[in-house]
């Protein structure tokens, strides 16, 4: 959490939901924030790239067949670092 000694915004590594909440808040009620968009800046984004939860899934392939070479590839990668990191890499 942001104190005297910590400007804001204070970034954790992961992202705290409740903190960008409050945060968003804190901003409403203590600044006057823009409540309209920029002039040029579109209303509604349409185009293939427009995307929302219902659709995601049935627009975009989320499997990727690794190939024959893919695969040795990654087997060398590992076997290197294995033998780099004696006990660091392990393969569950």
């Amino acid at each position: 959490m942001p104190s005297a000694t910590t400007p804001e915004p204070y970034v954790q590594y992961m992202p705290d939901y409740e903190q960008y909440k409050a945060r968003g808040e804190r901003r409403q009620k203590s600044e006057n924030l823009d409540k309209t968009l920029p002039d040029g800046f579109p209303q509604k984004l349409t185009g293939d790239l427009v995307w929302d939860a219902d659709t995601v899934s049935k627009d975009f392939a989320w499997n990727y067949q690794l190939t024959a070479s893919d695969l040795t590839e990654i087997n060398n990668a590992l076997s290197h670092f294995k033998c780099k990191l004696p006990g660091a890499v392990s393969v569950a």
